[in-house]
């Protein structure tokens, strides 16, 4: 196949609309033109030329009055449906992307972004503008799985109610090295500010990443990325759909395996039970507050 029927066949594709709906359609097996018609919503008059053109290129096989697609057909479609995946991801939001750094995502997982098709980009509101989104903190609140990467300690970063603690048996953290040296130091204040599951498992990055936060439960995965600038942003990708939170989950256990797992003294130190004093200001909560994990800011990015 020249250049000029590859050109032809990827104009065929992405030119049509109607062309990829039915390529996609008969991906599920094979229709008669009734049904064909029904999913385009015209009539068999407008939809006979596109077919012919589909059959003309190898994409389609008719035995009959029934379509199917031909075994060129299903290679193509195959490929097409990432590809259109991937491209609806952008154009929901194209400004976010556009401004994004990406580097922090590894190769593969920018090769499957197609399953972050059913997300949403969070702004937070100017009265509102260091609380978490209440989505967020609502699907929290329900997780009992937590898969947690951060990149810094956040003004608003208070602690886990205990009792919420205890049911939360499954959890994993990622700290960077020097997020964790803060964290783990007795004399900080972040040390005072921070409560993690008695049973958490605890991870070191000493890396360099644009990824600032992940956060990925059973329930929901949010994300929060450098833009290009190297700064902080205050936009938040969320997703409760299953494939998200499965490369959400991807994500996260592509660094957790590049990072070291900490035992003994340190992890000790964080995993302890820490009693706040009632009605202790913690972040912008109370000492019984969840952890805000996801408060954002605008600020220059540090390590």
């Amino acid at each position: 196949m020249d250049s000029l029927q590859k050109t032809t066949m990827i104009d065929l594709l992405l030119r049509s609309d109607k062309r990829r709906k039915i390529l996609l359609f008969l991906k599920e097996g094979p229709k008669n033109i009734e049904e064909i018609t029904a999913l385009l919503g015209s009539s068999c008059t407008a939809v006979l030329p596109q077919m012919k053109k589909l059959i003309e290129k190898g994409l389609v096989r008719q035995e009959n009055k029934i379509y199917r697609l031909s075994t060129v057909g299903m290679i193509v479609t195959e490929k097409l449906v990432p590809l259109l995946g991937t491209i609806e991801v952008f154009e929901n939001n194209l400004e976010y992307w556009a401004q994004k750094d990406l580097t922090g995502i590894p190769a593969f997982l920018r090769l499957k972004l197609e399953m972050l098709s059913q997300y949403e980009v969070i702004e937070p509101q100017l009265n509102r503008m260091f609380e978490p989104p209440e989505e967020f903190i609502n699907s929290l609140k329900k997780s009992t799985e937590i898969m947690y990467f951060s990149s810094f300690f956040q003004p608003c970063f208070s602690g886990f109610d205990q009792d919420f603690l205890k049911k939360r048996t499954d959890s994993t953290f990622i700290f960077t090295k020097n997020f964790f040296e803060r964290i783990s130091s007795p004399h900080s204040e972040e040390y005072d500010e921070l409560l993690l599951p008695e049973r958490a498992n605890l991870y070191v990055y000493d890396g360099i990443s644009s990824l600032v936060s992940l956060t990925v439960t059973e329930r929901f995965m949010a994300l929060m990325l450098l833009n290009k600038k190297g700064k902080l942003d205050q936009n938040l990708l969320i997703s409760s759909e299953s494939e998200a939170i499965e490369w959400g989950k991807e994500l996260f256990m592509y660094y957790r395996e590049i990072s070291k797992k900490i035992y003994g003294d340190k992890a000790d130190r964080l995993l302890s039970e820490k009693i706040i004093p009632p009605g202790k200001k913690s972040g912008y909560g109370t000492g019984s507050d969840l952890l805000q994990i996801s408060c954002l800011r605008k600020t220059k990015y540090k390590m």
